[in-house]
């Protein structure tokens, strides 16, 4: 059983704030029986509805993944994911929520998983990431309800072990981050909460969010963390 040491944030910005309009991304992290979850999502600022679907999207891969065999196939999988979504949106029409959609899927044993459709990061400990059935340029300005083609996904799987951290960020994060200083970045906030609880953690983070240092920054901010104790 792998055990790890979990937080996840998502903060409105200070542009949906002053016009009034709701936090688009979306975040989750839950245990599933086959390991650990996260997800991160971030609704397309100019849809009608992209709060609604981010946050459904977070829900449909939790839906699926808690259901299937760590083992699915990729393209399986995907489909599975986006049916859901389509489902659940009910009379919204997919055009209106478009998300971007950022998967780790954690095993029992240490193996991770990874599917990222649209933009945002997903990085971990691992510098050598062993991609598959991946597009390396198909993740831009792409999301669930705009894209239909598997390509699209980058895809990867690879072993982790303990120490080990795996972070999911939306735009809002990763494009303030100086290139090459993002795993320092995320280093750091695990360091940071380490000896903090869930709940200290969370609002410990939120306030850094809250409090962003870069100049004139408008965009939603969310992470998902996750910390390999064994």
């Amino acid at each position: 059983m792998v055990n790890i040491q979990q937080t996840s944030v998502s903060v409105i910005g200070p542009g949906h704030l002053f016009n009034g309009q709701p936090n688009q991304d979306a975040v989750l992290v839950k245990s599933v029986p086959s390991g650990w979850l996260a997800v991160v999502c971030d609704g397309m600022g100019s849809k009608p509805h992209a709060d609604l679907g981010s946050k459904i999207a977070c829900r449909s891969v939790f839906n699926i993944i808690k259901n299937v065999q760590f083992t699915v196939e990729s393209k399986e999988l995907i489909t599975l994911i986006y049916q859901q979504w389509l489902s659940s949106l009910g009379n919204v029409k997919a055009n209106d929520a478009v998300t971007t959609c950022l998967i780790c899927w954690l095993s029992h044993q240490g193996e991770l998983r990874t599917f990222q459709l649209g933009d945002g990061l997903i990085i971990n400990s691992k510098k050598e990431l062993e991609h598959s059935d991946s597009n390396d340029f198909g993740n831009i300005t792409t999301g669930l309800g705009k894209s239909k083609k598997f390509s699209d996904w980058q895809v990867t799987q690879q072993q982790m072990g303990k120490g080990d951290v795996i972070a999911l960020m939306t735009d809002g994060i990763s494009e303030d981050i100086n290139q090459g200083a993002e795993m320092e970045f995320v280093n750091a906030i695990a360091k940071s909460i380490k000896a903090k609880s869930i709940r200290q953690a969370k609002t410990w983070l939120k306030n850094e969010f809250k409090t962003w240092a870069t100049p004139n920054h408008t965009d939603d901010k969310s992470l998902a963390l996750l910390v390999i104790n064994k």
